[in-house]
């Protein structure tokens, strides 16, 4: 390493305010919260992705298209999260002006890498976003404009965000002045790029947050009551929108030149809390379905044990004793027994949250099944009933 660039490292990144006096050696840092993020980021993406996999492996039975999109998200959501424990073990959210270069150097490396995972991951998330309002809210065959504004809304983020990705990974000319701003080179407008990353993002959230509002207050003839049930589950999706804003806002500071390494990490704290709420989003519609099964299973259970009370009570006062009772074998009988018929007056129905939409009548032009799941069949006519903007009818 030539001496000019030894004198460069151990300077300050940026100078400091006139009534401050920087400390390398034990600068001011917010480490307790740097590692409470990381930690509730990481346990709350788990938390939703995996909690959604499999509820739809184990109860649903079935995934969709959507479904296997998210553990390579929740991956991507991991580097990210890796990235910035190693950060925080020598730059816990540190002011510029505490940071020397050298630091600032190995800060710019793992900042770098973790915007590359933080790319993947919500560029996957929304993937799934916008199949979970296709299968919703389009029916199959049909080709309407929530059609096509969300195979549009798909194609522009995967474009984007795939330039965006490889304009990161080669942003100069040698790679390694991407971390290493003292080396001879070349590099684009890394600010310019980061700050259009963010726009979009924020636009995006807002088109598929839009998209749903839109398809149920308008296009959806159902009571008001339920109409606003429905509204409220998939209005989650303006949290998302909250953190792209914060990410917006905070990319704009580390523009403008205030205190790059301490506004750019609570930029990531920003991305970390709308990976986590993309996830929250994913996981929120697997809720009644979730519940659903653990009523129905609880029911069937109570009614069962209640049965083989009965049967045992009624083999206690009896003087015959057969081979079958000895065994277990009628008792096995009557519980399965039990079973069905429980089963026949729960009458489960898999809500549309985790189907898609297939031809319910012939004759009809609407898809009339139920979102939310109902207790009995003699209750369909309580559900909310989609009402499609075209015929779906197939001959």
């Amino acid at each position: 390493m030539a001496p000019f660039e030894m004198s460069i490292l151990d300077k300050p990144m940026a100078p400091a305010p006139n009534h401050i006096t920087p400390d390398f050696e034990h600068p001011q840092d917010e480490a307790a919260l740097a590692y409470i993020v990381l930690a509730i980021s990481l346990a709350t993406t788990t938390l939703f992705a995996w909690f959604r996999l499999l509820c739809k492996t184990f109860i649903v039975g079935q995934l969709h298209v959507e479904d296997y999109f998210i553990p390579v998200a929740w991956l991507a959501a991991v580097g990210h999260v890796a990235c910035g424990f190693v950060i925080n073990e020598f730059a816990p959210i540190i002011h510029s002006w505490e940071m020397t270069m050298r630091i600032f150097g190995k800060y710019l490396l793992w900042y770098k890498l973790g915007s590359i995972f933080y790319n993947i991951s919500i560029v996957l998330i929304k993937i799934s976003m916008l199949i979970q309002v296709l299968r919703v809210f389009v029916p199959r065959g049909s080709q309407s404009k929530t059609y096509y504004v969300c195979h549009a809304l798909i194609w522009v983020n995967v474009i984007y965000y795939a330039i965006t990705v490889f304009t990161m990974m080669f942003t100069c000319r040698p790679i390694q002045k991407s971390w290493q701003p003292w080396v001879p080179g070349t590099c684009m407008n890394i600010g310019a790029i980061s700050m259009s990353t963010a726009a979009v993002n924020l636009v995006g959230d807002l088109c598929i947050l839009a998209v749903t509002q839109v398809k149920i207050w308008k296009l959806m003839r159902v009571e008001r009551r339920q109409r606003i049930k429905l509204s409220v589950v998939f209005f989650a999706a303006i949290i998302p929108c909250a953190f792209a804003i914060m990410c917006l806002w905070y990319n704009t500071l580390s523009l403008q030149g205030h205190d790059f390494a301490h506004t750019s990490a609570y930029m990531t704290i920003a991305c970390h809390g709308e990976i986590a709420s993309g996830m929250f989003v994913l996981f929120l519609p697997m809720l009644p379905r979730f519940f659903t099964h653990v009523k129905e299973n609880t029911t069937l259970f109570s009614t069962s044990r209640t049965n083989l009370n009965r049967r045992s009570k009624k083999q206690s006062q009896s003087t015959e004793v057969e081979f079958s009772d000895v065994t277990g074998s009628r008792l096995q009988r009557d519980y399965e027994a039990a079973q069905a018929a429980d089963a026949g007056r729960v009458g489960r129905k898999k809500s549309l949250w985790h189907i898609s939409y297939s031809e319910s009548d012939r004759n009809s032009s609407e898809d009339q099944r139920p979102i939310f799941p109902t207790s009995s069949k003699n209750d369909a006519k309580n559900g909310i009933f989609v009402q499609t903007e075209v015929s779906v009818n197939s001959r």
